[in-house]
């Protein structure tokens, strides 16, 4: 079921429109040049605010009939907590934060509509074409909402609406247990000593796709997957579960219980369900492409 929270601001009739000016807080940064792009593109006139820019956040705020916080999220809820009091009524206010609950908070103590948005993809993508926006329409008219879903829909972006709880606790799946898990494999790779390329010489099609998710994360900003981690509400159960599961498998092997892994792996399978078949159909695909780039790497080296 779609999430919509429509409270307060029900002013009638279209608030904003492709002649109304954004603010873009981060804009130069990979996701803010991406939406300042975006909005460019559609008619907007856009500020750009930025370390280096002569227009200031007080002023993007004072003079921009939308603003959008795209900045990093460890600095989001101090940068929006200080230029909330400067905003006003009919001004629409949004972030591209990763966690929804602390940022949309913070906008909601100031008089303007607000809206939080989570692109479910990076900033370097070429196309908007099936990719997904999750957005949190808190305190925005309907009509003002369809407008403004309509603007990113008509990109070819599914925009999957959530509350800003139901948004992180997805999010502690999506990235927090994903996450978690590679940093983990990463650093046990550390500890044992192990030289990946090496590991390469004996690689399954399979391994090779998991190292490179492994190292695309690694290959990243490490201010990013910490705040991601350290600042989810739910977290600490992540947490709880995975030291769980690692001690009961720990207890699988010291006891050579064979029967108990097996049973496990049941049930986690009868839970994945339908899933796991599609899963490995895909998964097909992407291990017999990965082959063939592996092969054409070494008659290219």
């Amino acid at each position: 079921m779609e999430f919509s929270c429509f409270s307060g601001l029900q002013k009638s009739g279209l608030q904003w429109n492709n002649q109304s000016v954004v603010g873009v807080i981060g804009g130069q940064g990979e996701m803010g040049s991406l939406f300042v792009r975006f909005f460019s593109s559609r008619g907007f006139k856009v500020e750009v605010v930025d370390v280096q820019t002569v227009l200031r956040p007080e002023d993007a705020m004072r003079r921009c009939d939308i603003v959008l916080f795209a900045v990093p999220l460890h600095k989001s809820v101090e940068i929006i907590r200080q230029l909330v009091p400067l905003a006003r009524p009919g001004q629409l206010l949004m972030d591209l934060t990763s966690l929804k609950v602390a940022t949309v908070n913070e906008m909601l103590q100031s008089s303007a509509s607000v809206v939080g948005l989570h692109p479910m993809f990076g900033g370097r993508v070429s196309s908007f074409s099936g990719q997904t926006l999750a957005a949190c329409p808190v305190r925005i008219s309907p009509e003002n909402w369809q407008w403004l879903r309509g603007l990113f829909s008509s990109s070819g972006m599914r925009v999957k609406e959530c509350s800003p709880e139901e948004h992180d606790r997805m999010m502690s799946i999506i990235q927090v247990l994903f996450h978690l898990t590679t940093m983990l494999m990463g650093r046990t790779l550390r500890k044992l000593g192990i030289d990946i390329h090496e590991t390469m010489e004996y690689t399954s099609p399979s391994y090779r796709i998991e190292m490179n998710l492994v190292g695309r994360i690694f290959a990243q900003n490490p201010e990013l997957y910490a705040a991601i981690t350290q600042m989810n509400p739910n977290t600490g159960k992540v947490f709880s579960e995975l030291k769980e599961s690692l001690e009961v498998y720990e207890e699988f092997y010291r006891s050579e219980n064979l029967e108990g892994i097996i049973a496990d792996f049941k049930k986690s399978a009868d839970h994945l369900g339908d899933f796991c078949a599609q899963a490995y159909r895909e998964s097909s695909a992407l291990l017999d492409f990965s082959v063939d780039l592996a092969n054409n790497k070494r008659k290219c080296d």
